[in-house]
């Protein structure tokens, strides 16, 4: 007489999540939709950028927060500021698809106190330690030290 194995009932397990999107899997680019104008506009004005991350690496993986921006002119440094009032989510990148952040900075006259003139946006996305580089070509900007409420932000990682 044979005896029945019991039955159990296999119940799927949860996928892992995708892993963070790494700095070195990720190309950056500046992207359409933003106010910029290349060499900068009226000293004063708000002005935003758009930075479009496309995930280069072979692997989908998620974006979740606030990349860190610093522009920076040699050793003169202007750090962004996370724009709170923005509300984000986590983004998943499939190898190839894009997602994108929004700066928002306030416009500078050059050769002025509390000016910087940037020449390089150093990103780190978020979740990471790894910066990029990108060439600055919006002028100059107003410093955020003599901004009370600040004025230079960053916004969330959002889908493209």
């Amino acid at each position: 007489m044979a005896l029945a194995a019991p039955v159990v009932s296999a119940t799927p397990a949860a996928a892992a999540p995708p892993p963070p999107c790494l700095t070195s899997d990720l190309s950056l680019s500046w992207a359409p939709g933003g106010t910029a104008v290349s060499g900068g506009a009226e000293p004063g004005s708000s002005r935003t950028a758009v930075v479009a991350l496309r995930n280069a690496g072979g692997a989908t993986c998620l974006l979740d927060g606030f990349p860190k921006v610093t522009l920076a002119q040699g050793a003169t440094t202007e750090n962004l500021v996370d724009q709170r009032s923005l509300s984000h989510s986590t983004v998943t990148l499939a190898p190839g698809a894009s997602a994108r952040f929004t700066l928002t900075f306030q416009q500078g006259q050059s050769g002025e106190d509390g000016v910087v003139e940037p020449v390089t946006a150093i990103v780190t996305p978020p979740n990471n330690t790894a910066s990029t580089n990108m060439r600055w070509r919006w002028g100059p900007v107003a410093e955020q030290e003599s901004a009370n409420p600040p004025r230079n932000f960053v916004g969330p990682v959002v889908a493209a």
